[in-house]
């Protein structure tokens, strides 16, 4: 029996209803959640808080090595979400996975989106056209 395949989205804290609405979107064509950072809670500033946040970016890193597919929303700006672009990249390059989409209209403000394992797109209907055709 095969697992059921997962994906993880990253995006700037302040988009994750949308995050939430993608993970719902995925959840329909068979996806898991592999973590659902949407339910975190605000923990700026990070020094006032450091157990969430160790417990966070642990489970976060987790959940992009064991995720099959990772979406990036782009954003003019965020930080949290180049690390996790880089564990993607990383996670890739020694165990194939997971497969990797950058998404939105700033896919050419960061270097590492023109990484070769890194994905293009300008809508999340395009990947999910590109999967289902896998």
């Amino acid at each position: 029996m095969n697992a059921q395949k997962k994906v993880y989205i990253a995006s700037r804290f302040d988009r994750k209803l949308k995050v939430a609405e993608l993970y719902e979107l995925f959840k329909k064509v068979g996806y898991e959640v592999a973590v659902d950072w949407t339910v975190h809670k605000p923990i700026k500033p990070y020094e006032e808080n450091i157990i969430p946040a160790w417990q966070y970016s642990v489970e976060d890193m987790k959940g992009i090595i064991d995720c099959d597919l990772f979406i990036l929303l782009t954003d003019k700006e965020g930080t949290g979400i180049y690390a996790e672009l880089g564990a993607a990249i990383f996670s890739n390059l020694e165990h194939g996975k997971p497969k990797i989409y950058v998404i939105g209209d700033y896919t050419s403000n960061c270097m590492f989106y023109f990484h070769p394992s890194v994905n293009r797109r300008k809508t999340i209907d395009e990947v999910i056209d590109e999967l289902a055709k896998v």
